[in-house]
């Protein structure tokens, strides 16, 4: 009793104390943008500090996003172009700054520390990556942070005792659909799903002034911060408002018993309810709560289970606030040899009493007093309190609200708490969630050896149904009817390599324009008629053949198939079509040269086949030949090209060849070749021009990572050897455990992925390698590239690596007939080909023939590196410094150029 009377004496003189620390004075205002900013001076110390809230957290996510607030709080920090790389922290830290952000269900926040005078740089930073961090963001980025995430969920939770548990709290505690139900942290498949698109759309949506709060304390002064603010925030674009997730108060009606196993020496068992949302009525009551359960050795549960009967090595109770409802948790480790039975009975049994009678007035006072002190020795820290402000704000629209928040504690009595305690802690609706040591299996283990496979599934790809329309054009139809769905392609033999060398890119024009209005549709109405039936339609353009596609449901085919003669027969090629489609692709052919993939590949198709091979030339154009083409010159090429003599429709679906038949008469019977239009000539294609070991480097200065790309001699796909090839290639780049992605990706961590394939067309092949490595790694990137080579050249190939890729390559090619346009994918290039359709039968049968021995025979020439173009899109400097510590086979010629077109 002597020590309670001691702890009342205590807070009478802390009363007026507190008081005074729970006053905190602020300035509030609001920009033009709707951004809140709150100001809060103390001069206690030369420090500064900036706390940035945005309104958006894991329960704002959108379905198969889990993960993605706090993914891009990781994005955040990846910066924009005036502060490029890791110079946010550079420039803080230069300035003796330092900065965090932190991630939960209701909010993210961002802060910033320093002295005094780094104010006005942090205040920049922030209202930088507030404009630019979208812009700004690549794929790299994403990439870079979506590892660092997902490591960060292994490290925490997957390969942190009891961790996994945690995170099925959630989804057993919330409903799918609810905000909740996915833990802050996400799921490996949602972060894996997350796209560019996806954050710059996060971006734009979350990140507005609209939807954050800046709080500014710490020693400065307002008349210069004031106008600061304004010039680096108030100038910010509003941005739409947001619209938040919401949800209805969730409750059990029962319990839910779970068991998992863990890599842990010990039990555990974990008590879950659902309690009152964080700062409404009972919240704190449920902190309380905990606390007397829990907090300290004289702790109701702590005597019981660990002090007095030595059941348990711990016991925790806590509060978990949330804003759409929190939860409740009470959590004891079994000692060895002691059931989980007894914890859970014993915890029982003291949360029974407690709720029968309450917590004493000598329990609820010792945790009064501990809360306050808490309280405010926490509000001595600058930070804290520029955080609490903006959490005050949120929940309660003032910043000024310290006392009002620790008044819920000391105005709590001890009927209050029991009473809560009565409505939180029910024992027949909760989470009973136990986590077992994995048992250790002695002797055999049933998983210790990979059982023998199973017995391999014959597979005879379907053959078609071929008929004649009464033009002379051939369909070919495959029945499939497991989907009531049909796709439709029409195929033509001429590509891009027929466009004329100074009207290059006018093929892939025309393609883009045969569904911007037909046969008196204007393109939307086009659109909006496809849109009603459920069909989609595309027209696309590669080197030798142009194809149209039509997918649809199976009962609006006939309805389609009018509107898919329309865009075929009867485009409208309309002037102001033409001038939109031809001016948006334009722009993006000047926006593919900021891309250096794009970049290194138009300048090793270009420097590798000469500018008189078809191949040199981009499929889509260049600025200057698209630049200057007309609509006659599109309608004049229509005119020539779309012509039924070589076209062949391939069908598969839901509808039987008479059907497919009598529609397709119905809608291109009729169908005749212009009278006096010579269809496009086939050009000559010839040899590549490169017939040495070559080198270009493109600059791109202070570029981070560097694009390799080899180019080398190829045959084309009537070559007998090409199934054997394919299946080197796979060894050799062609897979994710492939030779060139196992070493730079995996070994070395130079790159996200390393590959290389053959590209082998009617006309002409070629053999590429790949990849884009960090800058500071070039040197050494190509070396192991040449490395590889040169292994796979000496004819090393082993067993088990010939039997990996035929089974890969089997695999690949029975996937191809998966769904209707992998049928008419696969169809599209035997026929370009001139290939049977038993082609697939008789390649499946080779793959199966083909090992170690023949791919070690045919491995010296299918690498021919002696011929081969090396493209370097990357920093000049940087590149030219590190090639000259590689060790390349042979001399090589050297072309440095800043041009993306390689001219």
């Amino acid at each position: 009793m002597q020590r309670s009377k001691l702890i009342a004496c205590l807070l009478v003189p802390m009363a007026g104390t507190v008081a005074t620390a729970q006053d905190v004075k602020y300035e509030k205002y609001q920009l033009p943008n709707g951004m809140p900013v709150i100001l809060h001076e103390d001069h206690t110390l030369p420090v500064a500090c900036v706390n940035l809230w945005y309104h958006v957290a894991s329960k704002d996510e959108t379905a198969g996003r889990s993960g993605f607030a706090h993914l891009f709080e990781h994005l955040m920090f990846m910066g924009t172009e005036r502060v490029p790389g890791s110079d946010f922290d550079n420039i803080m830290e230069a300035g003796g700054g330092w900065n965090n952000a932190s991630t939960s269900e209701d909010r993210t926040n961002y802060f910033e520390m320093g002295p005094s005078e780094l104010l006005p740089a942090l205040l920049w930073l922030e209202a930088d990556r507030l404009e630019g961090l979208g812009t700004a963001m690549t794929q790299e980025k994403l990439d870079k942070q979506r590892a660092v995430v997902r490591n960060e969920r292994r490290q925490s939770y997957e390969n942190a005792p009891y961790g996994k548990s945690e995170l099925r709290v959630y989804e057993l505690m919330f409903p799918p659909g609810h905000p909740y139900h996915i833990p802050v942290i996400g799921t490996h498949a949602d972060l894996e799903a997350a796209t560019v698109d996806d954050v710059k759309n996060f971006f734009a949506t979350y990140y507005v002034p609209s939807n954050a709060s800046l709080v500014v304390a710490g020693d400065f002064d307002p008349v210069e911060i004031k106008p600061l603010i304004e010039k680096l925030f108030g100038t910010l674009p509003r941005g739409s408002d947001v619209i938040h997730a919401h949800a209805d108060p969730v409750t059990l009606d029962a319990v839910t018993r779970i068991t998992e196993t863990d890599q842990v020496q010990f039990a555990r068992t974990s008590m879950v309810y659902h309690s009152p949302a964080h700062f409404a009525e009972g919240d704190a009551e449920a902190d309380l709560t905990a606390t007397i359960l829990s907090a300290g050795i004289s702790s109701r549960l702590y005597q019981k289970l660990v002090y007095e009967n030595e059941l348990a090595t711990d016991v925790s109770a806590y509060q978990v606030s949330m804003l759409l409802g929190s939860l409740f948790y009470i959590q004891a480790t079994a000692r060895p040899g002691v059931e989980l039975d007894t914890i859970e009975g014993a915890i029982d049994a003291a949360v029974a009493e407690f709720c029968a009678k309450g917590p004493t007035p000598e329990e609820l006072e010792r945790q009064k007093a501990q809360i306050e002190y808490q309280a405010v020795s926490r509000l001595q820290s600058i930070l804290t309190k520029a955080d609490r402000l903006n959490q005050y704000d949120f929940y309660f629209g003032e910043p000024n609200a310290f006392a009002r928040d620790l008044n819920r504690y000391r105005n709590a009595t001890t009927k209050g708490v029991r009473t809560w305690a009565q409505k939180i802690l029910t024992p027949d609706a909760r989470l009973i969630m136990r986590v077992i040591p994995e048992t250790r299996v002695t002797g055999v283990n049933p998983r210790d050896a990979k059982p023998a496979a199973a017995a391999s599934r014959q597979f005879s790809p379907m053959e078609p149904t071929t008929m004649t329309l009464s033009n002379g054009v051939t369909v070919h139809h495959w029945q499939r009817s497991e989907m009531p769905l049909v796709a439709a392609t029409m195929l033509l033999p001429a590509g891009s390599t027929c466009d004329p060398p100074a009207k290059s890119g006018v093929s892939t024009l025309v393609a883009k324009m045969l569904d911007e209005g037909a046969a008196g549709r204007s393109a939307i109405e086009f659109s909006d008629a496809l849109d009603r039936l459920g069909a989609t339609f595309r027209a696309t353009t590669s080197l030798e053949s142009t194809r149209v596609t039509l997918s649809v449901l199976s009962r609006n085919f006939e309805s389609a198939m009018e509107l898919y003669a329309d865009a075929i027969l009867r485009p409208d090629l309309d002037a102001k079509e033409w001038d939109r489609v031809h001016d948006l692709h334009v722009q993006g052919l000047i926006q593919a040269q900021d891309r250096p993939r794009s970049v290194a590949n138009t300048v090793a198709m270009r420097a590798f086949f000469g500018d008189d091979h078809p191949y040199s030339r981009p499929t889509s154009g260049t600025p200057e030949t698209v630049g200057g083409l007309t609509l006659t010159d599109a309608k004049t090429w229509y005119r020539r090209t779309y012509q039924p003599k070589d076209a062949v429709f391939l069908v598969a679906g839901d509808l039987t060849a008479e059907q497919v038949k009598y529609h397709l008469e119905k809608s291109f019977g009729a169908w005749r070749a212009a009278p006096g239009v010579a269809p496009p000539s086939q050009p000559r294609y010839g040899d590549p021009a490169n017939k040495r070991l070559r080198v270009a480097v493109v600059d791109r200065p202070n570029a981070v990572q560097t694009v390799i790309r080899f180019t080398m001699p190829a045959s084309g796909y009537s070559d007998p050897n090409r199934p054997a090839l394919e299946s080197l290639n796979t060894i050799m780049g062609g897979s994710f455990t492939s030779r060139l992605n196992q070493n730079l990706r995996e070994e070395h961590g130079y790159t996200y992925g390393a590959r290389s394939g053959f590209s082998m067309n009617p006309s002409a092949g070629y053999l590429t390698a790949s990849s884009s490595v960090r800058a500071d790694v070039t040197g050494a990137s190509v070396a192991e590239f040449l490395k590889e080579f040169a292994a796979i050249r000496a004819g090393d190939v082993s067993l088990t690596e010939a039997g990996k890729a035929s089974a890969t390559r089997r695999m690949r090619l029975v996937q191809s007939f998966q769904g209707l346009n992998g049928i008419l994918g696969t169809a599209a290039t035997l026929v370009r080909n001139g290939r049977p359709f038993s082609a697939i039968g008789e390649e499946l049968a080779a793959i199966g023939r083909i090992n170690a021995d023949d791919l070690n025979r045919l491995a010296p020439g299918a690498v021919p590196l002696e011929n081969a173009l090396l493209v370097l899109v990357g920093d000049k400097n940087e590149i030219l410094r590190q090639l000259g510590e590689v060790d390349l086979p042979t001399p090589v010629e050297l072309t440095v150029t800043g041009d993306p077109a390689g001219e």
